[in-house]
């Protein structure tokens, strides 16, 4: 189950329950979590910095790091997002600035890996059918 906050997609909901209620700490008690009452962004960072995997309103994959400022242990004020892509012609994964137009060799990467996605998807549907 994935959790949408402002127009980003938090795909592993046991790292977003993490990031608003916290962890077990040595008392047994929920700690270090932002909180129901939290503001979206708060929530977005604190899921950022438990390496949540995050994609933008186009499914595309946001690099790490870009809501959570992990040397100085505090969310960005301003995040610069970065959208993690692969290459058709190199091959190997780009980041770029989710403020600028993609070009047509990371759209067409970007297309090519949400279209495996959905194979793997598919697959996983059809085993899940036959037990």
């Amino acid at each position: 189950m994935s959790i949408r906050l402002k127009e980003y997609k938090c795909v592993n909901a046991e790292k977003m329950d993490r990031a608003i209620n916290g962890s077990m700490s040595s008392g047994g008690r929920l700690a270090n979590g932002v909180g129901m009452k939290a503001t979206e962004g708060e929530k977005l960072a604190k899921y950022d910095m438990y390496g949540g995997l995050i994609e933008n309103k186009d499914g595309y994959k946001v690099k790490a790091g870009c809501f959570w400022d992990f040397k100085a242990k505090k969310r960005f004020a301003k995040p610069e997002v970065m959208l993690e892509i692969r290459s058709i012609s190199t091959g190997k994964i780009v980041f770029h600035p989710e403020s600028k137009k993609l070009t047509p060799d990371l759209i067409a990467g970007a297309e090519e890996v949400k279209a495996k996605k959905e194979v793997l998807k598919k697959k996983a549907k059809k085993k899940s059918k036959k037990k």
